[in-house]
């Protein structure tokens, strides 16, 4: 430890010498997270890796000196299985090890006070956040990189072409970045360790309804799913696909109508928010008081992820929905629609500012009315959000206004007056309850949104169901035809009256607030 000590001291002396400009070799925080990943071992998971790879080649070399003892049709069609299997595992290492060791680690630095040390330092904000990024992980990428070999050597024996390796190891790499990124912004605000691994598996949970309709998925691109079985469909002959429904893990995904190579709309949308992800991760290095996301950027993510989203299913209706048959897949809108409430309060939370923040810059500013709140506030961000999502939503129904602009109406009014409930109720219960703030934010999203629900089951009358909160946009998207239009509309409006109750309550807080600071 204390040689470990003498060196981070030396590199920084050096630093200070030369400047901050440091390349990765040079790097204090990336030698040093070097260094205890050495301490820790890493012959033993280098050897773990290489034999999981050894046993997965043995396998194939076995099938291809006596192919007759096994039922398969020929050697590219066992090579797959078993290079699936090998990246398979190198996923596991790489992407999820990668992750829960880069947020757990700076969790644990943060925890014991080094990340704050660190930040004291000459190093600038992006040199700590690489120093992290790529050191903290350092075993994974060790082990991932001999199951690269070896799946090379399996691609190469099975007679695969050796695109099918390139591709699918260029979208794991790229995964593991994009998720490191992630997991550095994890590992500086979560408190516990572990909360960056639970965030990965709701991710990938996420991924599981998108499976029967693949092309038409964002999390299918995001999470590089369809991108890696496409390589593998496509690679060798047709009748080998038994496995996979050609319809669905074929062809390639269209944008408004445009189609795009899969791998090519993966790294793409992971670099488009990748970029965003590094600008939080230096920012919040810099100054971890600052927002997690600055405005523009929520709004920023929030219009890609939903143009792509609904360019990916704007095929099916083309600008005329709902006049025209969607062949069983009108509940597609209704998914997108949970899609972006579900995306919307994930940004509103990250983005929302703590209301101490608010009240120390309007009193910098000498003014202590409202007018001075407001633009500071989550309110303005979620009619951003809101305006946002009516543009893109207007791209489904442009060619059919006509006869879908009270289905627009009672989508967009419902999330609207989500958007501006969950930013008011959340900023209302940090007035209000400070530390208790999150537990009584779940209690009033339960009873607006859960609450109906139970109720319409212990009275058996779906009726009840639709006054949820996310009842009229969903219900109205799914059965466009439905003749409770008039219904849903008037609940939307009663959803509105219930955003001007909270403003009242919000602004309420507020003025208690800001007559205490004299």
């Amino acid at each position: 430890m204390a040689r470990s000590r003498r060196r981070f001291g030396a590199n920084l002396f050096a630093l200070r010498r030369e400047g901050a400009d440091v390349n990765l070799n040079d790097n204090p925080i990336f030698l040093t997270q070097k260094r205890l990943v050495h301490r820790g071992g890493v012959l033993a998971a280098i050897l773990i890796a290489a034999l999981i790879g050894l046993s997965l080649l043995a396998g194939l070399i076995t099938y291809l000196a006596a192919p007759q003892d096994f039922d398969f049709r020929s050697p590219p069609a066992v090579g797959k299985m078993f290079y699936g299997w090998t990246i398979g595992v190198e996923i596991l290492v790489l992407v999820i090890g990668g992750f829960s060791r880069i947020s757990r680690t700076l969790a644990d630095e943060r925890k014991n006070g080094l990340w704050d040390s660190n930040r004291l330092t000459p190093l600038k904000p992006a040199q700590l956040v690489i120093g992290y990024w790529l050191g903290a992980p350092l075993r994974e990428f060790y082990m991932a990189a001999v199951l690269a070999g070896t799946g090379l050597a399996i691609v190469l024996l099975a007679r695969l072409p050796a695109t099918l390796w390139l591709g699918t190891q260029v979208l794991i790499l790229a995964t593991a970045l994009f998720f490191g990124l992630l997991a550095v912004l994890l590992g500086m605000t979560l408190q516990r360790p572990q909360g960056g691994v639970i965030v990965l598996l709701a991710l990938g949970f996420l991924q599981f309804p998108s499976m029967t309709m693949p092309k038409l998925a964002l999390t299918s691109f995001l999470l590089p799913v369809y991108g890696i079985i496409h390589l593998f469909i496509n690679s060798g002959n047709p009748d080998q696909n038994h496995s996979f429904s050609a319809h669905e893990w074929t062809g390639l995904p269209e944008i408004f109508g445009a189609p795009v190579y899969p791998i090519v709309l993966s790294l793409g949308l992971q670099f488009l928010i990748g970029i965003f992800l590094w600008r939080a991760a230096v920012r919040k290095t810099a100054n971890p008081f600052q927002p997690l996301i600055l405005r523009w950027e929520a709004v920023a993510i929030f219009g890609i992820l939903l143009v792509v989203q609904h360019g990916l299913i704007w095929g099916i209706w083309r600008g005329h929905f709902p006049t025209v048959m969607a062949d069983g897949r009108n509940e597609l809108l209704s998914i997108v629609q949970c899609g972006t409430i579900l995306l919307a309060a994930l940004i509103l939370a990250a983005a929302s500012p703590q209301p101490e923040t608010v009240r120390v810059k309007a009193l910098r500013r000498g003014v202590k009315n409202l007018g001075a709140i407001f633009p500071d506030s989550a309110v303005p961000l979620a009619l951003a959000l809101a305006g946002a999502a009516a543009v893109v939503l207007l791209a489904q129904c442009a060619g059919s206004f006509a006869a879908a602009w009270k289905i627009y109406l009672i989508a967009i009014g419902n999330l609207l007056g989500f958007f501006l409930i969950f930013s008011l109720l959340l900023e209302f219960c940090r007035l209000r309850f400070r530390r208790r703030a999150l537990g009584f934010v779940a209690l009033g999203l339960f009873v607006l949104c859960v609450l109906p629900f139970i109720l319409a089951g212990v009275f058996t009358n779906a009726a009840i169901g639709k006054f949820s909160l996310l009842a009229p946009g969903i219900v109205i998207l799914a059965d466009p035809n439905s003749e409770n239009s008039n219904y849903l509309l008037g609940i939307v409006a009663g959803h509105l009256a219930i955003v001007v109750l909270l403003f009242l309550g919000w602004q309420r807080q507020w003025k208690q607030l800001l007559a205490k600071s004299g």
